[in-house]
């Protein structure tokens, strides 16, 4: 059903969101193949004063060209062609951006090896079209590779303890660096950032950021109590492809917090028709987590008392067997006495 709801002084067109088509884990492909939310990230979230300004016509999402090199097992990480623009009037530049995501709260140390395959797989696509535009351009003096900047944006809890740098996967790093090939990539953690902070921001990848945060319901209480007014107001100011990003980011929040299909499905159709705002008035719905966690210790504690009533019947039936089988001893005892007594 199609509605025109009143949201922050504007009409706001009803988005009629398939919500079947969410019941899926949502990848960093989602967030990043959406050049507003990356040019965002970019510009506010990396700290390099290059990107600054970078604006989402600027980039191209050139990831499927890669994919014959590296297999659909990186399918979840994004390759970005960026145009920084100069601002002494001298032509503009294009450089990479790579996007590595890691979800799990565990790191994963090989990292830099796989941007290293990466970097290796557009240096060399790099260099086959220049020679298509030119005979043996790579071999000219004058022939720079573009700038490759790797990142690893972390949803994870635990704090990223793996080296920054390729060298620290090598053996004789120290020893022989002369002969190791190195570079340093960056992480982008949303832990490093608190909820205040995000929301001051202002921005859709913010509203990103916060929802990737929350990782238990302590963080969805945090989530609830700081940043309430601000994701709404971020929501009802997207636009509806990025709308259609935060859905998808939310159902998968939801699947993480065990809020059973239907409940889910229903607050995602809420959502879609009436913005972020339904979401805090059904925060009772988010807690099943936790209160499956107190049903669970309750349903422990009462197996366990259930367990010891079952106990304590079979020793009181057991004892009940005794006496019973001692009563019946004792008394064909006394009917042989008595027997005896009335033979003599």
């Amino acid at each position: 059903m199609k509605k025109e709801l009143q949201s922050q002084g504007k009409r706001e067109k009803h988005i009629d969101y398939d919500v079947t088509s969410h019941i899926r884990d949502v990848n960093g492909h989602e967030i990043f193949k959406n050049n507003r939310l990356t040019s965002q990230f970019l510009s506010n979230y990396t700290g390099i004063q290059m990107l600054a300004g970078v604006r989402p016509e600027d980039i191209e999402d050139v990831t499927e060209r890669y994919h014959a090199f590296l297999g659909i097992e990186f399918e979840s990480d994004t390759i970005k062609k960026v145009c920084l623009h100069q601002a002494d009037g001298t032509p503009d530049r294009e450089i990479y951006v790579i996007s590595l995501i890691e979800h799990k709260s565990a790191v994963d140390y090989d990292v830099a090896m796989q941007l290293f395959r990466y970097m290796s797989v557009i240096w060399y696509d790099y260099r086959m079209e220049q020679n298509k535009k030119k005979k043996d351009a790579n071999r000219r003096k004058a022939f720079r590779y573009p700038l490759i900047i790797p990142f690893v944006y972390y949803e994870g809890k635990e704090k990223w303890t793996a080296g920054l740098h390729l060298k620290d996967r090598i053996e004789f790093a120290e020893e022989m660096s002369e002969y190791i090939p190195d570079f340093q990539y960056h992480v982008v953690s949303v832990q490093q950032y608190t909820n205040e902070e995000l929301s001051k921001k202002g921005d859709e990848m913010a509203l990103v950021m916060l929802i990737n945060k929350i990782q238990n319901p302590e963080d969805w209480k945090r989530f609830t109590e700081e940043a309430r007014e601000f994701v709404d107001t971020a929501y009802a100011q997207a636009s509806d492809e990025i709308k259609e990003v935060i859905i998808k980011v939310l159902w998968a929040l939801l699947k993480k917090m065990n809020v059973p299909n239907e409940e889910a499905r229903e607050l995602m159709g809420e959502i879609g028709g009436q913005g972020m705002g339904i979401l805090f008035e059904n925060a009772e719905k988010m807690d099943i987590q936790a209160e499956r966690k107190n049903t669970q210790r309750e349903k422990e504690r009462a197996d366990a008392e259930k367990e010891r009533a079952d106990a304590e019947k079979e020793r009181a039936d057991v004892e009940k067997e005794r006496a019973d089988a001692a009563e019946r001893q004792l008394a064909e005892l006394r009917e042989k006495l008595a027997r005896l007594e009335s033979e003599k």
